[in-house]
């Protein structure tokens, strides 16, 4: 059989699954048996898929996601992330667009400690988006902000998102968490530069209001007191990867160990919080894995059958340029973000998407920055964005989806302008990690 028949009955069988309402994992599972059995000799390939499931999963490289997620949920469900949300709020005072500047702050902060947009989006619209409404703010400039940091979640460390991106596509964990930093500062300050831009342009869609004042020194206080301590310990993941002092996973063992401690001491580690952490800690890590599972028996059934190749021969003697080619392997994710969620689109992509990298011998840290931009870009693309519909459902009922697809345009265009630019410079996405153990 060509390759080309294979990749249509192995992706629209997974598409067709997918569109019936079963879960992502479950849905390449019966996909991959039936490959299995059919490609791979029957019984004995069935054989081998229950096998490889376990080496799948037992490796080290996969062991900060469950650390990176309990240290979230630990920050999150003791209080921690919002009393460092609040010190910065103090800080901000009486600043037109506040609001709007505090939601994309707000954003980073506890999307990086959570590493999940549709969570963040959720939390941000529940605590922030009434309080907007209600202080005259426009749906442009409350809604946009809110669904639109979302973006920086997976570029912003520590992020189980990006673990699970760089076991699948085989590249250095370590290099790819820290890639994602300074493309996130990038796109952070190209958002707080069009939130404040458009808040003087439109001054009435941000109106200035009267907040408590706050004096220096209790700002001071509060910033040691909340802001410090967990600034330091995602110095201790952060910093200790890039200096090259521990492996991601003991940098994510670390960040855990600092997490627990810091809620011990400030008196937040109650069993309520503790409970709600461990067991989503669970939730989480038991469905990545699972996920990660059926997408290696992907890969090897692509493998074998000599479908990926087969593409990746196809592709790489077309007679355009390997930048064309990429750009539309990214169109193709931005696409699929409208319908799928990211680890979704990931299992379908990567297997090939590497292969074609790896050919053309492109950067897989440049790449995989970019796969990560694109995968939460397609979260909040038009009309059928995941994020968009989340927002929905925690905003109040005269906001139509009409207003929030306005609202979303201008931070899709910053996101693909940050794609762009990172096309355009691959450095951005290399100079730190670069610099990695340097002495």
């Amino acid at each position: 059989m060509e390759w080309y028949s294979i990749m249509s009955l192995l992706f629209g069988g997974m598409v067709l699954l997918l569109l019936t309402g079963i879960p992502i994992a479950f849905a390449f599972l019966i996909v991959n048996m039936v490959a299995a059995y059919f490609f791979l000799g029957g019984v004995p390939g069935l054989i081998g898929v229950v096998t490889g499931v376990f080496t799948s999963i037992t490796t080290f490289t996969l062991l900060p996601v469950p650390f990176f997620i309990l240290m979230g949920e630990l920050i999150f469900h003791s209080g921690l992330g919002l009393d460092a949300v609040n010190v910065l709020d103090k800080w901000l005072g009486k600043l037109r667009g506040r609001l709007s500047i505090l939601a994309i702050i707000m954003g980073v902060i506890i999307g990086a400690l959570s590493g999940s947009t549709i969570a963040t989006c959720a939390l941000l619209g529940t605590i922030l988006l009434p309080d907007m409404l209600k202080r005259g703010y426009s749906k442009h400039m409350s809604l946009g902000p809110l669904m639109g940091v979302g973006t920086v979640d997976a570029l912003i460390p520590p992020n189980a998102l990006t673990v699970v991106l760089a076991s699948l596509a085989m590249i250095d964990v370590g290099q790819l968490l820290i890639a994602g930093i300074l493309p996130g500062i990038i796109m952070s300050g190209l958002y707080l530069i069009y939130v404040v831009a458009w808040a003087h342009i439109r001054p009435h869609e941000a109106p200035i209001y009267d907040v408590p004042h706050v004096p220096v020194k209790e700002k001071v206080m509060a910033t040691v007191q909340y802001l410090l301590p967990l600034g330091f310990i995602i110095f201790m993941v952060i910093g200790l990867i890039f200096l090259g002092v521990a492996t991601p996973t003991e940098a994510a063992a670390t960040g855990t160990l600092g997490s627990f401690i810091l809620a011990l001491l400030y008196g937040r580690l109650n069993w309520d919080a503790l409970k709600k952490s461990v067991v989503g800690t669970i939730k989480v890590t038991t469905m990545i894995f699972m996920i990660i599972i059926v997408s290696n028996t992907y890969g090897e059934i692509l493998a074998f059958t000599g479908a990926a190749s087969g593409m990746t021969s196809y592709i790489t003697s077309l007679p355009i340029p390997p930048i064309a080619i990429v750009i539309g392997m990214l169109i193709v994710v931005l696409i699929l973000g409208a319908f799928m969620e990211t680890v979704a689109i990931m299992m379908i992509t990567i297997p090939i998407y590497m292969a074609v990298v790896n050919a053309f011998g492109l950067n897989p840290i440049w790449f995989g920055v970019l796969m990560l931009i694109a995968l939460e870009t397609g979260l909040i693309t038009p009309p059928f964005g995941v994020t968009l519909f989340v927002m929905k459902g925690v905003a109040p009922p005269d906001v139509t989806m009409a207003d929030i697809w306005r609202a979303i345009i201008p931070y899709v265009i910053i996101d693909i302008l940050c794609i762009f630019i990172v096309l355009m410079m691959p450095s951005i996405a290399t100079v730190v990690p670069n610099l990695m153990g340097m002495k």
